[in-house]
């Protein structure tokens, strides 16, 4: 028996990394888990790759700046397993640039738009969908407590993240809906591959001596959806091998 075992999850952005780690892991604990992200033939291919696996997922080709594609995601998955016990907001972008030349749209205005609004939109769906309580699980990162030169959009929309969580958990306790955030550090995926410069420069400053593995943030992800969290709620978990220690 899963620690999630009867639950129904819905993951955001995970056709690759950190929602690939959160969709599996939450797949064999129990979980039936409708995972979404832009790419339909990258998320038919996880989907038929998971199943293979004997895990219950579903994937759905949604753009999470769209409205209408988040209120697909929901209604596919009550009408698919009959509700919804949780969300992980994850969909995220990163983009490198130098303030004195950026495109306010591209490089600040979209980043929000994902990183931060799209998690607002969602919430709100999760609110209204859930039946008896829930669990909301948001993706932040350690770029959320310091700066980097050519990253503040990133940074800014993670440390909003932080706080909304901390909101959302004060705003939703009496419904019996947690909501805690993770912070991500050096976690091998697409936005930071294992020879990418800056994933390398940033390995020098881990303790651990390693990055991490995008199944290191589903562990966390899947025990803060699960009842051996049910105290733990408006707070955020670290997970980056003690670089911010």
């Amino acid at each position: 028996m899963g620690k999630l075992n009867g639950k129904v999850a819905i993951v955001t952005g995970a056709t690759a990394g950190i929602g690939v780690g959160v969709t599996t892991v939450m797949a064999e604990e129990g979980a039936k888990v409708v995972f979404c992200g832009r790419r339909m033939e990258k998320g038919k291919e996880i989907e038929a790759e998971l199943k293979g696996k004997g895990l219950e997922v579903l994937f759905v080709q949604a753009d999470m700046t769209n409205e209408a594609d988040i209120a697909n995601l929901f209604d596919t998955a009550v009408k698919t397993w009959g509700k919804v016990d949780i969300l992980v907001n994850n969909a995220g972008v990163l983009k490198n640039f130098n303030l004195a030349t950026m495109d306010i749209e591209k490089d600040f205005d979209q980043v929000m738009a994902l990183n931060l609004r799209a998690y607002v939109v969602a919430t709100k769906y999760a609110v209204n969908t859930f039946q008896g309580g829930g669990n909301i699980i948001n993706m932040a990162s350690i770029g959320a407590f310091g700066g980097a030169p050519n990253m503040f959009s990133y940074a800014a929309s993670k440390a909003a993240v932080v706080s909304f969580t901390k909101s959302m958990a004060k705003e939703l306790a009496d419904k019996q809906i947690r909501v805690n955030a993770i912070c991500p550090g050096t976690i091998f995926s697409e936005m930071m591959p294992k020879d990418g410069e800056f994933t390398k420069a940033t390995l020098t400053m881990i303790p651990m001596g390693r990055g991490g593995e995008p199944r290191e943030i589903g562990t966390v992800a899947a025990f803060l959806a699960s009842e051996e969290a049910s105290y733990v709620d408006g707070t955020t978990i670290v997970v980056d091998g003690g670089m911010m220690a």
